[in-house]
């Protein structure tokens, strides 16, 4: 704490965070009290509900509207952060299903858990007696339920509610998914 404290006072920070360049796909899940920033990314975020930010450092940013820096809330952030918590980077995926559609676990958390699906041929998607949201990363798809066909085009995000259940979905081409759940209960 002392040590980021001081980098903050002399703006030297940015040298004391570590860092990576993301590529295309990566996924990494960021605990709460991790210090973290993005630049030059689109992210899809998954959280709990929250509504609070500590801006710790603001890179310097000028607020358009005031043309004044933004506020920061180091006092609040400092008391927040995991200090013993280390280096982040992208999870290795864990392949469930390769066929018809590669299914890959992203992350299983005490918060929700994460795949990513991607294919081309027919192939199920929720869970009987399970919520589930479905997020179209790429392509376009009609997902089929009870007769009628939904499209589900790239940026659409679609929440199948428990009685649902599995619905087929039908990839116009290639289509990627993120599928989330809440965690089951033991």
């Amino acid at each position: 704490p002392a040590n980021l404290q001081e980098s903050l006072a002399n703006g030297t920070v940015t040298k004391h965070l570590a860092s990576f360049t993301p590529q295309p796909g990566d996924t990494v899940l960021i605990p709460a009290g991790t210090v973290h920033s993005l630049a030059d990314v689109i992210v899809f975020e998954i959280q709990e509900n929250s509504d609070v930010t500590f801006r710790l450092y603001d890179w310097n940013h000028v607020d358009a509207k005031t043309g004044k820096p933004r506020a920061l809330q180091v006092d609040a952030a400092m008391a927040c952060i995991n200090f013993s918590q280390g280096e982040l980077k992208p999870v290795v995926p864990v392949l469930e299903e390769a066929l018809p559609v590669r299914r890959e676990q992203l992350f299983a958390c005490a918060h929700f858990d994460l795949w990513r699906l991607s294919g081309n041929e027919p192939f199920m998607v929720g869970l009987a007696g399970t919520t589930r949201v479905l997020v179209c990363i790429d392509g376009e798809a009609e997902l089929e339920h009870a007769w009628t066909d939904y499209t589900l085009r790239k940026g659409d995000v679609m929440l199948l509610p428990a009685e649902v259940g599995a619905c087929v979905c039908q990839p116009s081409a290639a289509v990627v998914l993120l599928e989330i759940s809440l965690p089951e209960k033991a």
